[in-house]
């Protein structure tokens, strides 16, 4: 067995030591929340090379749906097909995709989820629908200006309001890393939406997407500390003895030889042993602890979480940039605002 720690430096150096180790594996294995959104499919809507990723991510989606999905759910992925061959709508289509992607998988299993839990998901698939029927409404009135303008002014309403709602319901239950990801990825189709209004309406307040991210970021700010409270729910850590034998407590006899982390949330489990070089006493420290040390890194300045904060920060640092921009500039200027998001959300 190993020694205590000597002091309270070693021991902090030990524990982040473990949580590096646990973090790394999980990234490897992929077993880590997916939280983010799809910045591939907002980089640069509008060109050859998104359009063609976004219908390869289509047609990923149909093979993946087969006869698991529902009927409902089927016909929503062709339309959104259709909806992808127009460049204007891509960058809304991609937004949608990776939710309809969650809800075709969640769909093959069944699941009895609480009452609150069910509460969280009828806001989701409210949501959903009503970023589906924009898109409709965009595909039908495309050549018509006032029309589009009417059904953006109504629905942009419906959305905001359903995101508000999705927002409480994750603060009081709990935010599940789906409810997270199709919350933000709501956020960014009512900014988008936003931005279509704006430039539809030369009459338009561009400042208004700017107060929309602002709000966003403010409410991120209030789920994130729910979310961290959820994952911690969510993820436990046991140790490995002599190779064989996995438990929360140390057996009376044996030898650590690694640590196996478990999410329940996403049904992934992933083992890593122990460093030959591992800090001195590392395999003293508590299973509580090591779960603690791997959440730590897990909400890092480069966990998966911090990505979505990046993007909402950006947003609004570049909504606020072009505005200004667009003040001391011909004011029609201000309406070419587009959705982007530099490559691995590091800014040009």
């Amino acid at each position: 067995m190993g020694q205590l720690f000597t002091t309270e430096k070693e021991q902090t150096a030990a524990q982040a030591a473990v949580g590096s180790l646990l973090y790394s594996a999980m990234l490897t294995a992929g077993a880590l929340p997916d939280v983010a959104i799809d910045h591939s499919l907002l980089s640069n809507p509008e060109c050859l090379d998104s359009r063609t990723q976004l219908q390869d991510h289509l047609r990923q989606l149909q093979g993946h749906a087969g006869n698991r999905a529902p009927a409902y759910l089927k016909e929503l992925i062709s339309r959104l097909v259709a909806f992808s061959e127009e460049p204007k709508l891509a960058a809304l289509v991609g937004l949608v995709v990776s939710m309809v992607m969650e809800t075709a998988y969640a769909s093959s299993k069944k699941s009895s989820g609480s009452g609150s839990c069910r509460v969280v998901e009828e806001r989701r698939a409210e949501l959903q629908d009503v970023m589906e029927e924009y898109l409709k409404r965009c595909r039908m009135h495309l050549n018509d200006e006032q029309k589009l303008r009417e059904d953006t002014q109504r629905l942009e309403g419906q959305l905001s309001f359903l995101l508000t709602q999705l927002k409480n319901a994750m603060l009081r239950e709990g935010p599940s890393s789906k409810g997270l990801k199709h919350w933000a990825s709501g956020a960014a189709f009512h900014t988008q939406m936003l931005l279509h209004l704006t430039r539809l309406d030369q009459r338009g307040d561009p400042l208004v997407m700017q107060a929309a991210m602002e709000q966003y970021q403010e409410d991120f700010r209030q789920i994130l500390p729910a979310y961290r409270c959820y994952k911690a729910s969510t993820v436990t850590v046991v140790k490995c003895w002599g190779g064989l034998q996995m438990t929360m407590d140390p057996p009376s006899e044996g030898t650590v030889t690694g640590f196996t982390v478990v999410d329940k949330e996403l049904g992934r489990s992933v083992t890593v042993p122990l460093p030959e070089d591992a800090p001195q006493g590392t395999e003293l420290i508590p299973s509580d602890v090591c779960a603690q040390a791997y959440l730590e890194y897990m909400f890092s300045s480069q966990g998966p979480v911090a990505e979505l904060e990046r993007y909402f920060t950006y947003r609004k640092e570049s909504l606020h940039t072009k505005l200004m921009v667009g003040e001391t500039s011909d004011p029609n200027e201000r309406l070419s605002i587009v959705e982007t998001q530099p490559a691995d959300g590091q800014r040009t």
